[in-house]
């Protein structure tokens, strides 16, 4: 079964629209805080100096926003245009400066080592080719330079919720049909064999959840936001999401490339 990632292409100019679509919404007020606010924390933790930032998988450049805004020299790739499209224009009306580009994760259009960090959020499961996404991450990355990462782990939980809960089924859905296909989730000891092979060791891992326990409560809300019972300003108290231990579900983490890694430093300049 495919993913349809053509969603990002035929509803890539709602990204920052007031009646955005859920996934958009929920990706923007409740995932993207999480765990930005994560790499954030671990960056000023690290003994390693970050200036430049690639958002792969960027979309409308949440993510990407948010390293601008404080300041990091920020890239952004996407396969989707209109995606792209919307992104550069919300960076020019936020007067934010972001080197926006349409490329594919497979073949990222710049050169060796020329990033001090790449971020790639809610985008590995979505990709065609997995292992050399991983190592257009790691080439582009310098030595010694940091992965951050954002999926979802293949689980009985993360078939129930985000594929029967938020997919499947008409009285709970959330999201189009195929946005998301179980088959393509990843397993945290499959990314980790995969970023070893590319020189990419990982550091840390934190899983994603809400802090309301109550299954029964979790799923009248999520009825209720499937009705447009939900404002979706109150979408991040609604769902509540946190940094978790369990890994059942969602999960981010950083790798570092191995300082003997080939590479070389450069610019934000095309190949």
């Amino acid at each position: 079964m495919k993913v349809n990632n053509e969603i990002y292409e035929t509803q890539g100019h709602g990204w920052w629209a007031d009646d955005a679509a859920f996934g958009f919404s929920s990706l923007r007020l409740c995932l993207n805080p999480v765990r930005y606010g994560y790499f954030k924390r671990k960056m000023s933790q690290m003994n390693v100096t970050v200036k430049t930032v690639l958002d792969v998988g960027c979309g409308g450049g949440y993510l990407a926003e948010a390293f601008a805004m404080d300041g990091f020299i920020v890239a952004g790739v996407d396969p989707a245009a209109n995606s792209i499209e919307a992104a550069q224009k919300h960076a020019c009306e936020t007067g934010l400066s972001v080197d926006y580009r349409v490329g594919r994760s497979e073949t990222l259009p710049f050169s060796d080592g020329c990033f001090d960090a790449v971020a790639c959020c809610d985008v590995l499961e979505h990709v065609d080719d997995l292992d050399k996404s991983v190592s257009e991450v790691a080439r582009v990355l310098r030595p010694g330079g940091v992965f951050f990462y954002e999926t979802v782990n293949r689980t009985w939980l993360s078939k129930l919720v985000l594929i029967k809960i938020w997919q499947d089924w008409q009285i709970t859905r959330l999201c189009e049909p195929n946005t998301h296909v179980w088959e393509k989730f990843i397993k945290p000891e499959e990314l980790d064999q995969l970023m070893g092979r590319h020189s990419l060791a990982n550091q840390d891992r934190k899983g994603i959840s809400s802090k309301r326990r109550n299954p029964i409560s979790t799923l009248w809300t999520i009825r209720s936001i499937a009705r447009g019972r939900v404002r979706r300003e109150d979408l991040p108290d609604r769902l509540a999401l946190c940094e978790a231990s369990s890994l059942s579900l969602n999960y981010m983490g950083y790798a570092i490339k191995a300082l003997a890694a080939a590479g070389k430093r450069g610019g934000l300049e095309h190949e």
